[in-house]
């Protein structure tokens, strides 16, 4: 979608959606994204997998275990989705961890023992909940079946948890920053000013600068908004070259929205995604 007077100079490289509203997604090494769909009203969780570069799905609309909707993914790697299971609708507490094949969804093991804790592309952790603590197991990567973590290795592990923690969020991923707390620097103001002005916004501005490239949202007071009734909003999504000052792309991301939405756009490689009124994944090349 473009907005009227608008000509985008960047454009989506691929577009995605599928059955239901977009719930959550991680990426599966650096190629593909693992992700799922969930269908509220009729109880029914959709699975996907996406490769990065093209766009194409190997899963799309994937019914694991005809859609069991107290299923989730947990996080995944270059050949495997995790999945968890809910104890209860009434205790959305993990439980178990379950490998599914990316490309095909075939279920290829289910460790009943452990709660998923991270892995890396050769080891899966897992952990068990004690009365006070926890028990850290490793598991096997190509059956499932898990070995305690040595009392004297745990320190060891919960580490390199917190740094895989870390350098995902600080190294692999560009996430919006707000303007207020974050000043984006006088270029950055002056394309602000200019795009929006006196217009009345709802929340913050949220920005990344890249690439000599500014990638920010704001939201803005919708025509559709009824006289008496709450104020709605809607959500635009603009980039501009901060050289020339000039826009090269605008897309309205959420068309009528009662509050401020986070997350709907972030960069990781030589990507932005972009998400938008939580149906659809894009994403525009942004390193050549």
């Amino acid at each position: 979608m473009r907005i009227p007077g608008i000509r985008n100079k960047l454009s989506p490289q691929w577009k995605f959606s599928q059955k239901g509203n977009l719930w959550k997604f991680v990426f599966a090494g650096k190629k593909i994204i693992a992700g799922e769909t969930r269908d509220i009203e009729n109880k029914l969780l959709y699975l996907f997998t996406i490769d990065v570069e093209t766009g194409n799905s190997y899963l799309k609309n994937f019914l694991f275990e005809e859609g069991n909707y107290w299923i989730s993914i947990e996080g995944a790697n270059e050949k495997f989705v995790f999945l968890n299971r809910y104890m209860s609708p009434e205790l959305p507490f993990h439980k178990n961890i379950i490998a599914v094949d990316l490309k095909t969804g075939k279920k290829i093991w289910e460790n009943t023992e452990c709660q998923y804790y991270f892995s890396t592309n050769d080891v899966i952790y897992g952990l068990q909940s004690k009365f006070e603590s926890y028990e850290y197991f490793r598991i096997n990567m190509s059956d499932g079946t898990s070995s305690p973590v040595p009392e004297d290795e745990v320190s060891e592990v919960i580490n390199l948890k917190e740094k895989s923690d870390e350098d995902l969020y600080n190294e692999f991923y560009d996430y919006p920053k707000p303007h207020s707390l974050y000043p984006a620097g006088e270029n950055a103001a002056s394309i602000f000013s200019k795009e929006f002005g006196n217009t009345k916004n709802a929340g913050e501005i949220e920005y990344v600068a890249k690439n000599n490239l500014l990638f920010f949202n704001y939201y803005s007071e919708s025509e559709k908004s009824i006289s008496g009734a709450k104020t709605s909003y809607k959500n635009i999504f603009c980039i501009y070259n901060l050289d020339s000052m000039k826009k090269e792309f605008e897309i309205v991301l959420n068309e009528n929205t009662n509050y401020n939405v986070p997350d709907n756009f972030f960069i990781k490689d030589d990507y932005l995604y972009y998400l938008k009124e939580k149906k659809e994944i894009s994403a525009i090349k942004i390193n050549e």
